[in-house]
């Protein structure tokens, strides 16, 4: 249902397969979705193991992909992934949210 497994793993292979729909680079979350400008938190390809994610309930993952409790959104924006992480109390869990591994960093992918 989130977009944000295929980023953790799958995201960077766009540097070398351009025809899959993943990471440009300059994809980025706010601390709150609705203030554009609350801090962003860009995309990174520094994970180096697979940490704490955000929650699963389905008002957690509705709060990922839609940043609010209005889901009219077509396509979904994909902009509450920080700030629902935020609410969680975790401290490096929206950077962490927010990072995926380098091209050639998983070994099933090489």
């Amino acid at each position: 249902m989130e977009n944000r497994s295929f980023d953790h793993i799958l995201g960077w292979l766009k540097r070398t397969r351009p025809d899959i729909d993943g990471l440009s680079g300059g994809e980025f979350n706010r601390v709150n979705a609705s203030d554009p400008t609350s801090p962003a938190v860009s995309v990174s390809d520094d994970a180096f193991f697979v940490d704490s994610d955000p929650g699963h309930s389905i008002q957690a993952i509705r709060e990922q992909i839609f940043g609010c409790n209005d889901t009219s959104a077509n396509p979904a924006p994909m902009s509450g992934f920080v700030q629902q992480a935020e609410s969680m109390g975790v401290d490096g869990l929206s950077k962490t949210v927010m990072s995926g591994f380098k091209t050639g960093v998983v070994a099933g992918l090489r």
